[in-house]
């Protein structure tokens, strides 16, 4: 195996809450490894959930988690590093996502506010990664081997309990998280605020390391690339009684793990 490869997992399941109303999962995730011609391979991926109040949420994060991966795509297909993704390179991009959900909803005949989503972007190189965030949800990383967990940005929840702030609002890009990490980043979970009472320790204003230990460590056994067995896994584990007991929204979960052979243990 290349060092520097990834291999990862993803899944996003609808709440209880939701499924009990004959709902559908208004959450989405996208994932990919890039490669670029020096060899370096970059890891890209983008969680959203769709606002309950809007009518399409689900598509409008589909559409905004679709749209940050082909932009990403674009800027390293150019020629262009990871290094070179700047605050205005990330609210650029922005623009683009708000101009893409506009489309969409000219094309169905409803407002944009309908398709309003959150969004988490990570772009993830060798030595350098770029993380955006508008609204609630939490981007967590490890940048050594011993694996401690640490938020990148903290949920930003609005100006009011229960409230937090979308793609699609007019300023958005007012409200853009952004932050270049310049040290190689080993593990790294983005997941949506329906995670976030499981894996996060609000107390200590801090990620719940165990939380995110038990689940890194198959992972670590598998090979590069996506797995399709862990990624149900893991669907089935955010499905289950255990978690449910916690959370009644939908749920959103990407882990990825930069490939260096280490061993580990199966998800409970």
């Amino acid at each position: 195996m290349t060092p520097g490869g990834w291999r990862y997992v993803a899944a996003s399941v609808v709440g209880t809450s939701h499924e009990k109303l004959g709902g559908i999962c208004q959450d989405a995730n996208d994932c990919q490894v890039h490669l670029l011609p020096n060899g370096e391979k970059v890891f890209v991926a983008a969680v959203a959930d769709g606002a309950g109040s809007a009518l399409r949420g689900g598509d409008g994060a589909a559409r905004a988690c679709s749209v940050f991966l082909h932009l990403a795509n674009d800027h390293l297909t150019s020629g262009n590093s990871v290094e070179q993704i700047s605050l205005d390179t990330a609210r650029s991009w922005i623009q683009e996502i708000q101009n893409a959900l506009g489309k969409e909803a000219e094309s169905i005949s409803i407002d944009p506010r309908e398709l309003a989503c959150t969004l988490l972007g990570f772009v993830s190189g060798q030595s350098c990664t770029a993380c955006l965030q508008i609204g609630d949800g939490v981007i967590v990383v490890a940048d050594s081997e011993e694996r401690t967990y640490g938020h990148v940005f903290w949920p930003d929840r609005g100006e009011y309990a229960n409230m937090t702030h979308f793609v699609t609002e007019d300023q958005a890009v007012e409200h853009l998280q952004f932050a270049v990490v310049q040290r190689q980043i080993v593990e790294a979970a983005l997941l949506t605020d329906g995670l976030q009472s499981v894996a996060l320790e609000y107390q200590q204003h801090a990620a719940h390391e165990p939380f995110f230990r038990g689940l890194f460590a198959p992972l670590k056994m598998v090979g590069e690339g996506r797995c399709d067995e862990l990624s149900r896994s893991l669907k089935e584990f955010l499905s289950s009684d255990r978690v449910n007991e916690k959370t009644d929204d939908d749920k959103t979960l990407v882990l990825a793990s930069r490939v260096n052979g280490s061993l580990g243990a199966h998800l409970e």
